[in-house]
């Protein structure tokens, strides 16, 4: 491979006529494209690592939320009397606007009587708590139509 580099190398110019082209034009359009790449590949590479760091973000937030929501849910049906078996498990649409999240929630578990148990949740999620409506039924029966749930507060 180093004799290719230092060897001059014969290229057509014009008709039948070859021109000498030395190493040291090989080597600076060899340096001229790896630079042209590099321009290319890196913002690329910068542009995916932020994406997935925002995505990672995200996803923590997320989890937060839907740990808050759980519990206050839990704690709710606990004050009406309803034991749960498993659950609540929410999955949330949650966008974040400033210190606070606004969006919604979908939450399902079972008492331990072998019911099913829904909830929606619809509002915003700071600091000072969760407020928006919240709806919860048991067997499709409405138990719980708030608008907040308690001892639920998220902090970013």
């Amino acid at each position: 491979m180093a004799d290719i580099m230092t060897r001059p190398v014969r290229t057509p110019a014009r008709g039948d006529q070859y021109v000498d082209v030395g190493s040291e034009l090989w080597t600076a359009t060899i340096l001229r494209v790896r630079r042209q790449l590099l321009l290319l590949v890196v913002p690329v590479l910068a542009f995916a690592g932020c994406s997935e760091i925002n995505d990672a973000i995200d996803d923590s937030i997320n989890d937060v939320a839907e740990q808050a929501l759980e519990e206050g849910i839990r704690q709710q049906l606990d004050n009406a009397g309803i034991q749960l078996e498993s659950g609540p498990d929410c999955s949330t649409d949650l966008s974040r606007d400033g210190a606070s999240l606004t969006g919604t929630a979908d939450c399902g578990g079972t008492t331990v009587e072998g019911q099913d148990v829904t909830a929606e949740f619809d509002g915003i999620l700071s600091s000072s708590g969760c407020t928006g409506t919240i709806t919860v039924a048991v067997d499709g029966q409405t138990v719980i139509d708030g608008q907040e749930v308690p001892d639920c507060s998220v902090s970013l």
